[in-house]
């Protein structure tokens, strides 16, 4: 019976973990055509490709000014992300740290050139 214990601790232990289904409101206020969004727990490089919502979205590109719902897998825990816009014009920019537990709407925008979020 105490290896049965120990065994199934160390699985639970071993275990993944689950990534749950998450999505928020973005309004692109970049003043660019927006190509593509990534995002990637802040602090890191590992940008994954977001889908929007195809319901809202029937462009792909997000138009200044015009919002959509990005979905994604949030990790277990996570709540600050960096978003990546590559643009129509194929440039790309990186806005850091959203909280996407707390704040449902994000607005991209650049301040003097640099990249600023505007969430609630």
């Amino acid at each position: 019976m105490k290896q049965f214990i120990a065994l199934a601790g160390a699985m639970l232990a071993a275990a993944p973990a689950f990534a749950e289904d998450w999505d928020f409101m973005l309004t692109n206020g970049s003043g660019k055509p927006i190509k593509t969004i990534e995002l990637a727990p802040a602090g890191t490089t590992e940008f994954k490709p977001q889908t929007v919502d195809p319901e809202t979205r029937r462009d792909p590109i997000i138009k200044v000014g015009a919002k959509t719902t990005v979905r994604f897998d949030k990790a277990e825990k996570q709540c600050r992300y960096d978003l990546k816009a590559t643009f129509e014009d194929g440039t790309s920019l990186v806005w850091t740290s959203a909280n996407i537990c707390e704040n449902s709407y994000v607005t991209l925008k650049l301040a003097g050139g640099k990249p600023t979020i505007t969430a609630n």
